[in-house]
């Protein structure tokens, strides 16, 4: 009687096992994560911001917006001692096309010299298409290939219901825990947290983005050829 019940508390430590390591393995949320790779290889336009509270208390504040239809992408990055102190504004950029213009003190933009195809608006909407864009959104290509995937609790994000999965990306150059909460229609990225207090929210997929710039350098993008 004694072995029986040794024999059957195995057993169900062996199933209660399967289960957890089904729920935690990279197999439990790749075909969602799948779904959202293919999702954002059709978004046109988008914004996202991230924040981050470093343990110095330094605060930061990063703001890009996408617009896919004309090759534009306007990048802007703060930062500020706290999150109530006023904020430094350490970059503004207007990627138009691979041309690109500086944010100056006086409002005006300033068409800079550097026309790398790299890190352009034309290489970030080209990446974009492709499912290869890794700072603007999601790096979901390493996450399908490095991380174990948890599912946890749904919520609403920018007015959106979305599926919050965890994930531990286990690879020799990241050790990241974080979330990522996939939209349950849309299968788009709404948010994404890691463990070291970044924050990533995303908003206004395929909506029209507005930009605080001269039409001239905005219609720019369309003269040149962007699509």
């Amino acid at each position: 009687m004694k072995l029986f019940w040794i024999v059957a508390l195995l057993l169900i430590a062996g199933f209660s096992f399967w289960g957890i390591s089904y729920v935690v393995s990279p197999n439990g949320g790749d075909a969602e994560f799948q779904k959202m790779l293919e999702a954002t290889e059709h978004v046109k336009s988008f914004r996202g911001v991230y924040v981050e509270s470093a343990v110095n208390a330094q605060h930061s504040e990063k703001l890009w917006e996408v617009d896919c239809n004309r090759g534009i992408v306007h990048k802007r990055s703060q930062t500020s001692e706290t999150s109530t102190t006023p904020a430094e504004v350490k970059e503004d950029m207007l990627l138009v096309g691979i041309d690109r213009y500086a944010h100056q003190s006086d409002g005006s933009w300033e068409e800079t010299k550097d026309k790398h195809v790299m890190y352009s608006g034309q290489w970030y909407c080209e990446n974009l298409a492709q499912g290869t864009l890794r700072d603007l959104l999601p790096d979901i290509r390493s996450m399908l290939r490095h991380a174990m995937i948890g599912k946890a609790d749904k919520k609403t994000v920018n007015g959106v219901r979305c599926q919050e999965w965890q994930f531990v990306m286990k690879s020799s150059t990241s050790g990241v825990h974080g979330t990522v909460c996939i939209g349950l229609e849309d299968h788009l990225p709404y948010e994404m947290t890691t463990d070291s207090g970044a924050h990533y929210s995303y908003s206004d997929y395929n909506q029209p983005i507005q930009f605080e710039a001269p039409e001239s350098i905005l219609q720019q993008a369309s003269s040149s050829g962007q699509n």
